[in-house]
């Protein structure tokens, strides 16, 4: 909804397939202002952001009604945010990411420098985007610039970023996956049953795009497992049984999975 009002989407939907990212920041966000942003959104990211350290500056946020402190798309000479939360202390800028990639990109790295006045503009997606917070947030004393998009994607897009140097020095840049998103999500328990309702929508909608993790998969060890020895997965058949060998430090080990559910070939499962 939000998305078709702000213009991003047309009004009769025949350019929704190329603004599925503004859909969902729209749906994401646009929903969980509606619920207090110390219940829902600031527990989100403290708990599932990365660097951790970012977190502990979540935590400390205590903002109950924040639906007037968010805008959508604020337009910036410089591109625009897809999220743009402004707090007493805090400015955060959220940048949405559902299945592409960064919009713009070039070579520039200022690696060997650390004088922010001899750095080279970049005009990579997020540096823009930091020097746009970092003019917005005038003097408040955090100003976070916020990556949301699949595991795989945040990860090397966030250590590829801070590497070249090439953020606004005074912005943070962190990074929050969507499956880390749904994940925190499932573990809020609202005491408001309305507020509840509000959770469980998003929940769903996440799922749906693809954005749940394969949990129930059940790891049966026979032996603690040493970070000196060397271990590998042998599948023999499907009665997946366990069995044990004696090792030592050059040995292997035959580990066998318990799976209660069938795996699908459309799905990706971790083990950790």
């Amino acid at each position: 909804m939000l998305a078709e009002i702000k213009g991003k989407i047309s009004s009769t939907g025949t350019n929704l397939s190329e603004r599925l990212e503004d859909q969902l920041t729209g749906n994401v966000f646009g929903t969980l202002r509606y619920l207090p942003f110390s219940l829902a959104l600031g527990k989100i990211i403290a708990a599932g952001v990365y660097p951790s350290s970012v977190g502990d500056k979540f935590r400390q946020l205590h903002d109950g009604f924040w639906a007037d402190k968010i805008a959508f798309w604020p337009y910036d000479r410089e591109g625009e945010l897809d999220a743009l939360i402004e707090l007493d202390n805090t400015i955060i800028g959220i940048e949405v990411k559902y299945r592409s990639g960064l919009s713009s990109d070039d070579d520039v790295s200022n690696r060997e420098l650390h004088d922010s006045k001899e750095t080279e503009w970049s005009l990579q997606q997020l540096a823009r985007e930091s020097r746009i917070l970092s003019r917005k947030g005038g003097g408040r004393k955090h100003k976070i610039l916020l990556f949301i998009a699949d595991r795989k994607s945040c990860k090397e897009v966030y250590f590829n970023t801070v590497e070249r140097n090439i953020l606004a020095s005074d912005v943070e840049l962190c990074y929050l996956s969507w499956q880390d998103f749904l994940l925190q999500l499932r573990n809020i328990e609202a005491t408001d049953p309305y507020h509840q309702v509000v959770v469980n929508d998003l929940v769903t909608l996440l799922i749906r795009k693809g954005f749940e993790d394969f949990t129930d998969m059940s790891v049966t060890v026979p032996r603690q497992i040493h970070s000196e020895e060397f271990f590998t997965f042998d599948w023999k058949d499907t009665s997946y049984t366990v069995e044990e060998k004696k090792i030592d430090v050059n040995s292997e080990v035959e580990i066998h999975f318990n799976i209660h559910l069938p795996i699908n070939k459309e799905r990706y499962y971790e083990f950790s």
